[in-house]
């Protein structure tokens, strides 16, 4: 699938306008505010915002079997780039379970809109 094709199926399975999401990412990636790892069919969206600060947000229409390995690869190439922390907003805590899973340390996050954050040199 194309990165657009899994987003929008991913804002449709959670009952998000997909064209509006896909009007943000598109904004962010061209203004270079933002870049966007693929694996499989599952996208991960990263936002700098501060100095190794960065906001992820993944869309996903893979099996979790799947997801696992996208967020493998994911961590990887995060923890070869100059992001020391990294923040997200889940809305349900499978994804937390994933990274925790994965040997990840999830805390609460210390900024607002974002519920939990992950030391990127401390996994």
């Amino acid at each position: 699938m194309t990165p657009s094709e899994i987003i929008t199926a991913d804002a449709q399975r959670n009952g998000v306008n997909p064209n509006s999401v896909i009007t943000k990412m598109e904004k962010l990636l061209k203004s270079k505010k933002a870049i966007m790892l693929q694996h499989g069919d599952s996208v991960l969206i990263i936002r700098k915002f501060g100095d190794g600060l960065a906001e992820l947000h993944i869309f996903t229409t893979d099996t979790p079997r799947e997801i696992i390995n996208a967020i493998k690869t994911f961590i990887s190439k995060i923890k070869k780039s100059d992001i020391q922390t990294v923040y997200g907003n889940a809305d349900n805590n499978q994804i937390i379970r994933v990274l925790k899973s994965l040997g990840v340390i999830v805390q609460n996050s210390d900024i607002d809109g974002y519920n939990w954050k992950a030391d990127v040199w401390a996994q």
